[in-house]
């Protein structure tokens, strides 16, 4: 549950930011660092959206079936995909946002 509230309010972040940038005319026609941010930074928001949806499944699952073993190696490929979430974030945080702002 800590899980799913926690990505949650990272999408709620991600959409404020946007808003707050297309609302000072910083859209991804402006140039072409904003153009892959908003479409790198947007497809990871899209993949923590199916990593949600997938999340809601799962937690509903254990509590009709239990831990039976086909739901136990559902949740072994649910946390591949989070985890693989969490190494595309550390690389597209690296690169859109530090590296964006470096002189």
């Amino acid at each position: 549950m800590v899980t799913f509230v926690l990505g949650a309010v990272f999408l709620a972040l991600e959409i404020r930011e946007f808003a707050g940038m297309i609302a000072i005319g910083a859209t991804p026609q402006r140039s072409a660092f904003l153009s892959a941010f908003f479409t790198l930074v947007g497809c990871h928001g899209l993949h923590v959206t199916a990593g949600l949806i997938w999340l809601a499944v799962m937690m509903a699952q254990v509590e009709i079936k239990g831990f039976r073993p086909t739901v136990e190696r559902r949740l072994l490929c649910f946390a591949l995909f989070w985890h693989a979430l969490d190494i595309i974030w550390v690389w597209l945080f690296t690169v859109v946002y530090l590296m964006g702002v470096r002189p």
